[in-house]
Formats: structure tokens, sequence, C-alpha cells
């Protein structure tokens, strides 16, 4: 399944959104695509709605990287544990909330789940990430306190 995987692609492209990144991810997606962003609560069913997901993260954190801790794999299914690393140097949109470039480094652990067709396509992406303790990172929440 992982000849290619979707984190190298987002690993191999540092800058702004390129075109090629389509390019490659539609080599290894299914068409019917779906992506389910549960840190966020947003659902793509198709390609296009993931592009422009990447394009938000990619402007907020251009220089981000992704690091693979584990995967497991199960028939179909793969699972990552992630760590994303990087700056907030963009704006980065979340429904209902838009917060500014803050300069702050950040580090994210992730969970995706791949799930796979019989042609070796991603059909499905989750992706579950902890939301809070990013939008701390980058000053949009307050830190919580420990009494």
């Amino acid at each position: 399944h992982d000849k290619v995987s979707m984190l190298e692609i987002y690993n191999n492209f540092k800058k702004e959104y390129p075109k090629t990144m389509m390019t490659e991810y539609k080599k290894i997606l299914s068409s019917d695509f779906v992506y389910d962003e549960v840190g966020t609560g947003m659902m793509y069913n198709s390609q296009e709605g993931f592009f422009d997901s990447l394009k938000g993260w990619k402007n907020a954190f251009p220089n981000d990287k992704i690091t693979i801790r584990r995967t497991i794999r199960n028939g179909n299914i793969v699972f990552h544990e992630i760590t994303c690393t990087g700056k907030h140097d963009g704006l980065f949109n979340m429904p209902g909330y838009d917060t500014t470039a803050s300069g702050k480094d950040v580090k994210v652990r992730e969970v995706m789940i791949l799930d796979f067709d019989k042609a070796g396509k991603v059909k499905k992406c989750t992706l579950y990430f902890d939301t809070f303790g990013m939008m701390k990172a980058i000053g949009a929440v307050p830190a919580a306190r420990m009494e």
C-alpha cells in the first residue's frame, strides 16, 4: 500500500502549495476519496476539498514537517502515529475561527487512519490531532491552569 505515502508527498513540499503536489496526490487517491479532519470538524467528500484543506495548512505552517512515529497495518487499513512540527507563519482558518500568524513554534501529535481500496488507492483519510495543544501553542487560547 505504501509505495508513496500521503505524508511523504506532504513533506516533499516545504513552501507554498504547488500544483505538482496535487498531481502526486491524485496518483494515490481514489476518485471518491473522503477526508475527515476530526480536529477541525471538517469533512471533504472530494479530492478538491482535501486539496483546499492542504492549502490552508501550508499557508499557516509553510515549513512544517510530519514525522511518522509508529505505523500499524491491518488489512487495507494503515494507522500512522505522527508528530507535526513547524512555525505558525501565516493565516490559519478553522470553521468559525481565523488566527493570524503568531510566529510561534508548534509540535502537534496526530493519528492518521488510511483506508485503501482494492486497487491500492487511498479511499478515506481520517485525521485526529491535538487541536487544543496546537491552539495553545500559537496563543489562540489561554494555557490551562493546573491547580
